[in-house]
């Protein structure tokens, strides 16, 4: 992978919203957290550095997600003196818990199954999604290196893929993508690149340092960016808690913090309507802290406002649970009715914001119906029973038992059933549009595994804006040296909604960028 990126006229792409977005940052700086800790505000230009550094490296990363260990990754390869600090007491972040699906552009896996792909469907996918609010340019850096990342995760980390039982890895349908290209983890669960990063840190001799919460940037009379305090041993995400340390970093420091979907007083400044009752499928550690620190010190902001929520979670249970791996993979293979209707109301395979949206505005929880031929046999092994036995999927043999079971109009829903399964048989879903795999089938016998769906909070699109080599920017639109970003702790990528699996080649494209530039750095004095 190149150290440096074609900036492909960065600037001209980004003007247009330029002006709404510094009127954003400006403003969110003023109401960000109410907490205490107005005085940890930053003093930018040299004045109130600390009198001493408590510990010192060449890059400093913040943060133990997939974009935080990649950028430590890469920033140590490059024989750069690397650290990473964690607020949380373990590493790993929401990426540790997420299905770690990768959307991956004209692949190996694809050809073998004869899928036809190109970068610019991808980058097509991803600004449909994001309603045109994109960065255009770095939606397509993700589509032309998804593959060959894709193969560094495998030739460098050793992660392996899931199979069919002809041992051909498995390209998956997905919300969204109107391609087939979504590569699943055998393992299941984002671990499958968190653990092998971090046992790749150990043996380079990467410290990793946990519970240590990062409230302040330091900048030095010329403007670059020098170092942090952390507060060691916070009290929850207090950031007016805890012990403080210095750190000089004398290359460059590395925000990959994550977002704030677990911080309900920030989010519901951006979104009124994402209070405490809504629930949130991210860790604890997901919240502002860092974020604030950073706009503290002059950092840019975009799209705070833009909040996604993830449409396959259930009700019937809280957090992120066993739901979303199990109900997700099952969207393109079977159907999502009102139970007050019996009738469709959305594609399955809408993006999150459209699938999202339909459900809330329907107001009652979906259920999502489908029966076991049709469950992906991954999925039917790795995921049915967990969500079985935590009480959110229920098994009925005939579909006469689930009409029962949920008091389902009977006339009116068999009749969506058989049209649904028409639309399998004729591979043209007439009602919504949705793309039906090759191999779905129409929905038979039984039995049917039945699961409530509502959404809950599972993204923040917003965050510092970079440029094209992973620069953190000012409000006047100029590289602030020494700081860089990726993965959800910047905004612009995704627009008004992330595509579902981009975020992974987000996090680790971007994350290995921003640690190659770091390193590439000169050491300050």
């Amino acid at each position: 992978m190149e150290t440096s990126l074609d900036r492909r006229g960065f600037l001209k792409t980004f003007a247009i919203g330029s002006a709404a977005a510094m009127v954003a940052g400006a403003g969110l700086a003023g109401c960000a957290p109410q907490q205490k800790g107005s005085a940890n505000a930053t003093t930018v230009s040299g004045a109130g550095l600390p009198e001493k550094w408590d510990e010192e490296c060449e890059v400093l990363v913040i943060g133990s997600g997939y974009a935080g260990l990649a950028a430590a990754y890469e920033a140590s390869k490059a024989g750069a003196d690397t650290m990473v600090v964690e607020k949380m007491p373990t590493t790993g972040g929401n990426s540790a818990i997420a299905d770690g699906d990768f959307a991956v552009c004209m692949s190996s896996a694809q050809k073998a199954k004869g899928i036809e792909d190109s970068v610019d469907k991808y980058v097509a996918d991803m600004m449909a999604a994001g309603l045109g609010l994109n960065d255009e340019e770095k939606c397509r850096v993700l589509a032309e290196k998804s593959n060959e990342t894709w193969e560094w995760t495998q030739s460098d980390l050793g992660v392996e893929w899931d199979t069919d039982e002809e041992g051909n890895i498995n390209v998956i349908p997905y919300g969204g993508h109107n391609t087939v290209r979504t590569i699943h983890p055998k393992i299941g669960h984002g671990s499958a690149m968190t653990v092998p990063l971090t046992e790749k840190l150990n043996e380079m001799g990467v410290p990793m340092k946990t519970g240590r919460m990062v409230t302040k940037f330091f900048r030095d009379e010329t403007g670059r960016m020098v170092g942090v305090q952390v507060n060691e041993k916070a009290k929850g995400n207090d950031p007016t808690t805890g012990n403080p340390l210095y750190i000089k970093a004398k290359k460059g420091v590395v925000l990959a913090s994550g977002g704030f979907g677990k911080d309900v007083t920030w989010r519901s400044q951006h979104d009124p309507r994402l209070g405490e009752t809504v629930d949130c499928t991210n860790q604890d550690g997901a919240t502002a802290e860092a974020l604030a620190a950073a706009m503290k010190a002059g950092a840019l902001t975009v799209h705070l406002d833009w909040i996604q929520l993830g449409p396959w979670c259930s009700p019937d249970e809280t957090g992120y649970g066993k739901g979303p791996s199990y109900i997700d993979a099952n969207v393109a293979y079977g159907m999502s009715i009102d139970p007050q209707t019996g009738q469709r109301i959305v594609s399955e395979l809408a993006d999150r914001r459209v699938y999202s949206d339909a459900i809330v505005a329907n107001g009652v929880p979906l259920i999502q119906v489908v029966d076991e031929q049709n469950i992906p046999k991954w999925n039917y092994d790795a995921n049915l029973q967990p969500a079985i036995d935590a009480g959110i999927t229920k098994k009925f043999d005939t579909i006469e038992d689930v009409i029962a079971a949920y008091d389902l109009p009977a006339e009116e829903f068999m009749a969506q059933f058989n049209r649904y399964n028409g639309y399998v048989e004729a591979r043209n879903d007439e009602e919504f549009g949705k793309m039906i795999p090759e191999d779905a089938k129409p929905l038979g016998e039984g039995p049917y595994y039945i699961t409530r769906i509502w959404p809950k909070v599972h993204h923040t699109m917003g965050g510092v804006k970079t440029n094209m080599d992973a620069q953190v920017l000012d409000a006047d639109l100029n590289p602030i040296p020494g700081f860089y970003a990726a993965g959800e702790a910047t905004g612009g990528v995704h627009g008004a909604c992330r595509l579902g699996s981009c975020a992974t080649a987000d996090c680790l494209v971007n994350g290995r960028l921003a640690g190659q530039m770091a390193a590439s750095n000169e050491v300050t004095a």
